[in-house]
């Protein structure tokens, strides 16, 4: 079957196989040079398309995707400068090891280095962010191409999946010469027909299949009450989980590890108020994944005894430069070699500590004090959400801090950016039945309000601290040694989100008492669609309120045995 020009069996080439490989989702940024793919994709019966406008925002909402499908996305943009806003989403996507694919369309080589309009070199953009690159040519009437494209479709699925190494970002840079509509003659521009199939495997079958194993265990020499560290990464949190439950070893689980549904240590940070206490102190650690955004777990990464660092793609998790031992293996076959422990008393005495711990911080926080971000973090672990987004900042360690509840907690935490918050969230909304929270600052919210400006935003509630600024200053050194401290770290914006999240056409909300937090939420889930829940927060109080709980921590861990 012959197609009406060359630039449209190339990009009906790669959708289908981009479906044949498993990818059925495309977020589009308009344009004309993409023209044949965005139609392609568009008509793909396969494929479900979303049109974001900004270009980074588009990329955030497929990296949201992405990450909570646990699965390839691909973002498509336009020649110039609206392949360069993918940037931000390919950094997080690098860090966070998540199956991005960046398609970009370019002009044919003829128009290169000439002055030509919305041009410029486009191929390794990305450098070395990405796990692969590939830059594939205009189609040609005389030339059969198909198992080019298909080919290369084929290894930009792999690679971001972690075949040859770690799953992360892809970039394809594609070609295409007018036209780049369905037509031999699109008025201005006539081309050949393209005579040749562009057909795929039989059985839509992909054109190649990819395999990966990860590594098994390791067998380590190691001895005595030792504990586990768990971040996030790209391993099964489960198994981590059953294995450490059958070696009677306690997991401290960050909030973006997985492991908080199983019987796992979430007090730490306040339990590290004043270093590691002497009853607590292990024999040996070891950690699975990235950890933070807790700095205290330092005190517990530095310790001098055996530190054990755990990727099954081999990632160099050793910011402190503690560590003792690297280790490229799974995680819950390591651990299953290292064995169990010799008693329960490390066990015993994290669980005790982290049950006293919890009850302290609940006390603290269910007392008439004003609102602020540890009392949000606490009131939204009563919500029925699967799918819990924070921001960068202080939300994620609110979070880390005070979030018990059963949902699933994703976080831009790679390159720990601001940008893209609320395109990440209604991304990672489209991947979920059950509903998602979207916590941030107001910042954050205002950073990426761009994002709202999708054909989608799906049922997500976003709950936002509006704080004047960047509260987050407040508690580093530049509040008390910086000139101009309020202008230039505090940023006070002055503007009424109430008021911004009407024109983008969301229901708003403004919620002052913590005590109707979590029901309001829960109401806007069942409700659907997209909501703003503004929660007005005084710094000075919110600080008083950290300072206190960081005193009741003090008093537990002094009654430590």
């Amino acid at each position: 079957m012959t197609q009406p020009n060359p630039s449209t069996a190339q990009a009906r080439a790669i959708v289908d196989e981009l479906h044949r490989q498993g990818v059925d989702y495309v977020v589009i940024s308009p344009g004309s040079r993409s023209a044949a793919l965005a139609i392609a994709f568009e008509a793909h019966p396969g494929m479900t398309t979303r049109v974001v406008t900004d270009e980074r925002s588009a990329a955030f909402h497929a990296l949201g995707r992405a990450r909570a499908a646990r699965s390839p996305v691909v973002v498509l943009a336009t020649s110039g400068t609206a392949v360069a806003n993918h940037l931000p989403a390919v950094v997080e996507a690098d860090l966070s090891l998540v199956p991005l694919i960046s398609i970009s369309a370019d002009r044919p080589p003829e128009l290169l280095h000439v002055g030509a309009n919305q041009t410029m070199d486009q191929p390794g953009i990305f450098g070395g962010r990405v796990r692969w690159s590939c830059s594939i040519p205009p189609a040609e009437h005389d030339v059969d191409s198909n198992r080019y494209w298909r080919s290369s479709v084929s290894q930009a699925v792999a690679r971001a999946q972690g075949h040859g190494a770690r799953p992360g970002p892809v970039h394809l840079n594609v070609a295409f010469r007018e036209p780049t509509v369905p037509v031999p003659d699109d008025g201005r521009t006539r081309a050949e027909t393209y005579p040749f199939s562009i057909e795929g495997r039989r059985d839509d079958a992909p054109w190649q299949t990819h395999q990966r194993s990860k590594q098994g265990g390791a067998g380590l020499d190691l001895v005595g009450g030792g504990l586990i560290i768990a971040g996030e990464g790209d391993f099964d949190p489960e198994a981590v989980a059953i294995v450490a439950r059958r070696m009677g070893r306690p997991v401290l689980a960050t909030a973006t590890s997985g492991l908080r549904s199983f019987d796992s240590i979430t007090t730490y940070h306040h339990l590290l108020v004043e270093g590691v206490p002497p009853s607590l102190r292990p024999d040996f650690v070891l950690t699975v994944g990235r950890i933070g955004p807790s700095d205290r777990l330092v005190a517990l990464t530095s310790l001098p005894v055996p530190q054990i660092q755990v990727d099954p793609w081999g990632a160099w998790q050793d910011p402190r430069r503690h560590s003792t031992h690297m280790i490229q293996a799974d995680p819950a076959l390591t651990l299953e070699a290292i064995g169990p422990a010799p008693d329960t008393r490390i066990l015993d005495s994290w669980r005790a500590a982290d049950t006293a711990m919890r009850a302290a911080l609940d006390e603290r926080l269910a007392s008439d004090e004003p609102a602020s971000g540890p009392a949000v973090a606490r009131a939204l672990t009563s919500i029925d959400c699967q799918i819990l987004v924070a921001g960068s900042s202080m939300p994620i360690r609110d979070v880390d801090g005070h979030f018990t509840g059963g949902g699933r907690v994703l976080s831009n935490r790679g390159a720990s950016g601001i940008d893209g918050f609320v395109s990440t969230a209604i991304g990672a909304a489209t991947a979920t039945s059950g509903g998602t929270v979207a916590f941030c600052g107001d910042l954050t919210f205002l950073h990426d309000s761009t994002g709202l400006v999708s054909d989608t935003i799906g049922d997500v509630v976003f709950v936002v601290i509006d704080n004047g600024g960047g509260g987050l200053f407040d508690l580093l050194p530049q509040s008390e040694h910086a000139p101009s401290f309020e202008r230039l770290f505090i940023a006070p914006h002055g503007l009424d989100l109430r008021r911004l999240a009407i024109a983008y056409g969301l229901e708003t909300a403004t919620v002052a008492e913590m005590d109707g937090l979590g029901m309001l939420v829960s109401e806007l889930l069942v409700e659907g669609g997209g909501h703003v829940a503004i929660v007005p927060v005084e710094r000075e109080a919110d600080l008083k309120t950290r300072r206190s709980l960081d005193d009741s921590a003090r008093a537990v861990c002094a009654g430590l045995s």
